[in-house]
């Protein structure tokens, strides 16, 4: 099977199985990159060998929870392509500590949130209010806005999942502040490509993430690891430190499993200075 005919298979199989299309780009692109590593024609000659090689040579560029990604792909591929799945004892994972995830005190998003760009403003309220992904921002439809029920679609995100966020009146108030500068189809997506020579008809997530960068530059607590998914941390984070309880959580940030949530419960310690220590409960002095 020759490459072409390979990823054809693949991008099929990935759109078969309803995976999002930043996924099977993702997927399709490392996937890509490999075959142009190895300059191979007929792709039915790799082998897990070859598989492990490529992971440890792309170590010298990517972080681990990149390497991942690309783990996910190899192991996707060989399982629906080549017939020959890989189980996770013989092609793991690389082991590392996550990120440390970042929340904006109330100060810092009162300063986040204080420009007279409309459509950075929606942008920032959409992920500190609703708690989206920025691929997330980046697809969202015009019919996407249920303002009647006070809700938010979003369709077919990470894994293929969908889900509806409750609609705050200050997002509401936001993206209609949006609407009328901007005036994008109501037919159409949001937030419309900025380039007229675009693969896709919505805006390039990368242009946010740009965007945000640059407006978050101006602020003292700026760092260089700051990203636009912050906002999602900072959302999650005084949810659960509010009330919510982890469920309703996972629910709303469309998460596949507890452990992707759970990781936000470190990061509220209010209840913790309320729980009772040893030498009181024993009356020790």
């Amino acid at each position: 099977m020759n490459k072409d005919e390979a990823l054809n298979k693949f991008i099929f199989m990935m759109e078969y199985r309803n995976l999002s299309s930043n996924t099977i780009h993702m997927y399709q692109w490392y996937l890509s990159k490999m075959f142009d590593f190895y300059q191979l024609e007929d792709v039915s000659i790799l082998n897990i060998s070859m598989a492990q090689n490529y992971v440890v040579h792309m170590k010298q560029t990517y972080a681990p929870a990149s390497l991942n990604v690309i783990i996910s792909a190899i192991r996707y591929f060989f399982d629906v392509v080549l017939e020959t799945p890989l189980s996770r004892r013989q092609f793991p994972n690389i082991l590392y500590d996550p990120v440390e995830i970042t929340v904006f005190t109330d100060e810092q998003i009162h300063l986040l949130l204080d420009t007279n760009d409309v459509r950075l403003r929606a942008f920032l309220l959409l992920g500190l209010d609703a708690g989206l992904r920025v691929g997330e921002v980046a697809r969202l439809k015009v019919s996407d806005i249920d303002s009647k029920n006070m809700l938010l679609s979003i369709h077919k995100s990470k894994r293929g999942k969908s889900r509806k966020v409750p609609l705050s009146n200050a997002l509401l108030n936001a993206l209609r502040k949006y609407w009328i500068v901007y005036k994008p189809d109501k037919n159409g997506y949001l937030f419309p490509s900025v380039r007229l020579n675009s693969k896709t008809p919505y805006i390039n997530q990368k242009y946010i993430n740009k965007l945000f960068r640059k407006h978050i530059k101006q602020f003292s607590f700026y760092v260089p690891s700051t990203r636009f998914h912050n906002l999602r941390d900072t959302y999650a984070t005084l949810m659960l430190k509010n009330g919510c309880n982890i469920f309703t959580l996972k629910k709303l940030l469309g998460h596949s499993s507890f452990s992707s949530t759970s990781r936000y419960i470190k990061y509220d310690i209010s209840d913790l200075t309320q729980a009772p220590v040893l030498s009181s409960l024993m009356e020790i002095e």
